[in-house]
This record gives structure tokens, C-alpha cells and sequence, in this order.
């Protein structure tokens, strides 16, 4: 099987690697403004990769700047970038390839509704697409074209569009990452984002400190407080909430979850279990209002402002999530709603829980 990996960050490197060990034929493709580890990649003829799983190794990889040529080459095309780049690269993705061809969104959720939208204008429902709630694995960068990439235990969701056709996506990827599961569909992924749960709350409620302080703070070792951890809870349980509203069925919470990933050991309630696992060694750069930024200007318009839309849809009240993204927004001056995905954008406005879920199961809705 010939894949191709959009986006060659960490993410993108990392998955690349991990498909190529599994004997796929893998080019990573990136635009041409990101040149710098597609150059190294080709330098040393792969992905340098460390991590527990495959020691320090080169794996088989060939890079790319001809999205076109790449795309139009492969039987799945894996996009690993940022949520805010979804659009540009589904306007790159959707005319170069087959029919016949996956299109798989691996990170941040949300991609999928993006690419099937742009699917439907170019009139081509049959292409297969779906997405993961996050990446399958650690990456870090570790050097152009190199990165550590350990791979999870689970807490890995993946949903196509339409839900029927799921478990033939999963079929493509089971032998890489056996431990994915199947979503109950596409919101379900969309709604739980572990970033957007763990991160937001712990970056506005710890902006002096990332702001202030030079150097690094230990994210959830130091800023994930009781308090702060409640308020995870409580954002946690407003997306629930709204992933039950549209039918979800799984009963995992946000604790249940980063234990799954192996993460955590399975210990108390939360805070007792994110203060038992490995996330609280998780060291960030601090030191400027850029760092502040960073951690929210992703998370918040393109995921909460989203999460915000579709539970004003569905009915269920989200004053947890409408309070961080008004609160991050002045504390930022930028005006986020404006800025982010909502279900207007993803042409899904004006549908209610019956209509949304039923567009997931069947791929169409009303309007279409």
C-alpha cells in the first residue's frame, strides 16, 4: 500500500516512520514553505526515529514537495497538520486524489468534516475519509528530520464519514496501531481532543507563570492544581454531555481516557491519576506572551468554538467552554469566534441532534 503523509512536523515524521516499519511505501509531502525537514529526510534517505518501541533507526521514507504528484500517487493520504491548516490542505488533497483512495485525518479532530464538505461540492461522495481524535503515538522533535515517536496503548479514536464505512478505514491502519478503536462516528473524535481538555484550562489558568517565567514550566506537574483540575472535570463533562446528545454511546470520561492511552496508571480520581503519570513531567517553553498564545490560539477557535456551536445545536448548555473561550480571547484581543470553526463554517448550520448524527451515520444531510 502506497501512503502519503501530509506534513512533515513532528506528527507527520512520526507516523510516517510508523507506517514505513509496517511496510508501507511512504512519501511525506509538505508544502513548499516548509522545506526544512523534507531536505533531511532526503538527506539521509529516511525519518531518523528514537524511541522504545524501534531504538534509533532511519526508516524508509521519501520526501516531497509535489503535493499533486504525492497525493495523487497513493491508496491512503494521512494529514497530520494543525486543525487551522485543514482547509488549505483539503483544497490541495481533494482534486489530486482517487477515487479509490482514503483520505485520513490523524491529530485534532474535525478534518474529516472539512474534507467531506469540499467532497461533496467536487461531487465525489464515495472518496472514503475520516479522522482520529489525536495522534496514535509521542512525537517530539528531535532534529530536522528526526523525531522520538512511542507509540500509545490506546484512548485512540477513529471515526469515518460515513459511520458505516469505519471499520473498512480501520482496516488500513489496524496492523500499524492495533490499538485504535473504532468511534461511534465523527463527533465523537471531534469532541474529544485531549489538548483542548487539558491544555486551555491549564494555560489561562497559569498565564503569568507562562508569560513571566523564563525558560519552562512543568505544565501539569506544577499548574494542574486541584482546582485547576476540577476545572478540566467540568469542561470534560460539558463535552460529554454533548457527545451524548448526538448519540455517543461511550462512557469514558477524560481520566478513563488518559489512562487508556498509558499515560496514567489507574488511580483514584483525576487528579490523583495525572499526578501518578508521565504527563507531569511534560516540560513547555514559558518565558513570553507568545508562549501563552501558542498554547491557545490552536485549541480554542478550532476546537471549543466548534464544541460551543454544537452544543448550542443540540441543546445542551456549555457555560464552562463559552467562559474559557471569552476569557482567552480578551486576555489575547482577538475575537476567536469570529476566527474558528463552528458548524456554519463546516456548512452544517441550522441542524439540530437528529440531524447532525444522522449526517455522520450517513454521510449527507438535508442540505445536500
Amino acid at each position: 500500500m502506497r501512503a502519503a503523509v501530509c506534513g512533515s512536523g513532528p506528527g507527520g515524521m512520526a507516523i510516517a516512520a510508523h507506517l514505513a516499519a509496517a511496510g508501507r511505501d511512504v512519501t511525506i509531502v509538505d508544502l513548499a514553505e516548509f522545506p526544512e525537514n523534507l531536505g533531511a529526510i532526503a538527506e539521509r534517505g529516511g525519518v531518523e526515529v528514537r524511541s522504545a518501541w524501534t531504538g534509533a533507526s532511519i526508516a524508509p521514507v521519501e520526501s516531497s514537495s509535489r503535493v499533486p504528484d504525492t497525493v495523487g500517487e497513493a491508496e491512503i493520504v494521512v494529514v497530520s497538520v494543525p486543525a487551522f491548516a485543514h482547509d488549505r490542505w483539503v483544497a490541495e488533497i481533494v482534486p489530486a486524489m482517487r477515487d479509490t483512495a482514503a483520505l485520513l485525518f490523524v491529530g485534532e479532530g474535525s478534518g474529516s468534516l472539512v474534507a467531506r464538505r469540499a467532497l461533496l461540492d467536487a461531487r465525489r461522495p464515495g472518496v472514503l475519509v475520516g479522522e482520529t481524535n489525536c495522534l496514535p503515538l509521542i512525537a517530539r522533535a528531535a532534529g530536522p528530520g528526526a523525531v522520538t515517536g512511542d507509540r500509545k496503548t490506546g484512548g485512540v479514536l477513529l471515526a469515518a464519514i460515513p459511520a458505516s464505512r469505519t471499520d473498512e478505514l480501520l482496516a488500513m491502519i489496524h496492523d500499524v496501531w492495533p490499538f485504535v478503536e473504532p468511534a461511534g462516528s465523527v463527533f465523537e473524535t471531534t469532541l474529544v481532543n485531549y489538548d483542548a481538555i487539558d491544555v486551555v484550562p491549564v494555560a489561562i489558568a497559569n498565564a503569568a507563570t507562562i508569560e513571566n517565567r523564563a525558560g519552562g514550566i512543568l505544565l501539569w506537574g506544577e499548574g494542574a492544581t486541584p482546582s485547576v483540575v476540577r476545572l478540566i472535570e467540568a469542561l470534560d463533562g460539558e463535552l460529554f454531555e454533548i457527545r451524548r446528545a448526538l448519540g455517543g454511546k461511550d462512557p469514558r470520561r477524560y481520566r478513563d481516557l488518559l489512562v487508556a492511552q498509558g499515560l496514567a496508571p489507574d488511580r483514584g480520581d483525576l487528579y490523583a491519576v495525572m499526578r501518578a503519570g508521565g504527563i507531569v513531567r511534560s516540560y513547555r517553553p514559558s518565558g513570553s506572551p507568545a508562549d501563552l498564545e501558542a498554547r491557545l490560539a490552536l485549541e480554542v477557535p478550532w476546537s471549543l468554538v466548534l464544541a460551543s456551536s454544537i452544543g448550542a445545536a443540540v441543546g445542551v448548555a456549555t457555560p464552562v467552554i463559552d467562559g474559557l473561550i471569552d476569557v482567552a480571547a480578551r486576555m489575547l484581543d482577538r475575537d476567536f469566534r469570529t476566527e474558528g470553526r463552528t458548524l456554519g463554517s463546516l456548512g452544517l448550520d441550522g441542524l439540530g441532534a437528529a440531524e447532525l448524527a444522522a449526517f455522520a451515520r450517513d454521510g449527507t444531510s438535508s442540505g445536500r
